[in-house]
């Protein structure tokens, strides 16, 4: 990618969209049962995200986790199964919408608003590695670690992920300079500087990302992203949130980050295929 160029669209809430759409999506699976319980919705919205100007769709598998269906009650055995038949089949349904990019979503192993929930080295080396496996097996060449706001977890996650050319790692912070743990980006920006293809702040609110969209630029030199939350307020565990900002602040958010040229753009919980278009309205109106 290069710079000056129209940015990347990547799709927006896939999670928050299935529960406007009436699905009930419990914690811990939130929205890896609807793979396979409601495919047909699933590759509905994706196809909507692609339709409304979206270039890069990521897979449905925030939750696509062993860990997570052992959480939800499963046997070891049967959460691995059920884990790997929700992501392989978030994978299809990434596929049936044919968009230009695809790329695997992995997450924090515990709660990804509640970093002091990491459970340590060996069971994180275990989650990633068993996901990233998973992904290699699918095809997926594009791997996207999302908000992820632990330095020792991101370490991990880039660690087992050795094997994928093509890694995205996107941030979710407490405020300016620091993740949502306390560390210091500074320490992020250090260690993915020869690991990571493009760094990327997703799930913070608009103000949250403009007070903190200064320090990325000032310290990451190569390709990078943003895709913040809707809300006026942190979100939910599961991602909803009563107040989100509104139509013409987005836009007028959305059209500065365009002039700073990123190379990804999107929105994140809250937003939905309405809310791509209005990101495609403003890369036309910035570049023709």
């Amino acid at each position: 990618m290069l710079a000056n160029n129209p940015p990347l669209i990547i799709d927006g809430a896939l999670g928050t969209e299935l529960m406007r759409r009436g699905l009930k999506l419990p914690l811990p699976l939130w929205s890896a049962e609807a793979n396979i319980t409601h495919q047909k919705e699933v590759i509905s919205i994706h196809k909507d995200y692609v339709k409304a100007g979206a270039d890069i769709v990521t897979t449905n598998t925030f939750r696509s986790t062993s860990w997570s269906y052992r959480r939800a009650g499963f046997s070891n055995k049967r959460a691995m199964e059920r884990a790997k038949h929700s992501l392989m089949n978030a994978v299809e349904s990434a596929h049936a919408s044919n968009p230009s990019v695809i790329v695997g979503s992995v997450t924090s192993i515990e709660d990804c608003y509640m970093p002091d929930l990491f459970p340590g080295t060996a069971a994180a080396e275990d989650s990633f590695g068993e996901t990233l496996l998973w992904f290699k097996e699918a095809g997926v060449e594009i791997i996207l670690f999302e908000t992820m706001g632990h330095l020792e977890e991101i370490k991990i996650a880039l660690r087992m992920a050795k094997d994928f050319t093509t890694k995205w790692l996107s941030l979710i912070l407490k405020e300016d300079k620091f993740l949502l743990s306390g560390h210091k980006t500074e320490d992020v920006y250090l260690l993915s500087k020869d690991k990571v293809s493009c760094l990327l702040m997703n799930c913070n609110s608009f103000e949250k990302t403009n007070t903190s969209l200064q320090d990325l630029k000032d310290n990451w030199s190569f390709d990078w992203g943003i895709y913040p939350n809707l809300g006026l307020s942190e979100p939910e565990p599961d991602g909803s949130m009563d107040q989100k900002i509104g139509d013409k602040l987005f836009s007028l958010n959305i059209q500065n980050y365009i002039k700073q040229y990123p190379n990804v753009i999107g929105a994140c919980c809250g937003s939905s295929p309405y809310h791509t278009t209005l990101i495609k309205e403003s890369i036309k109106n910035h570049f023709h």
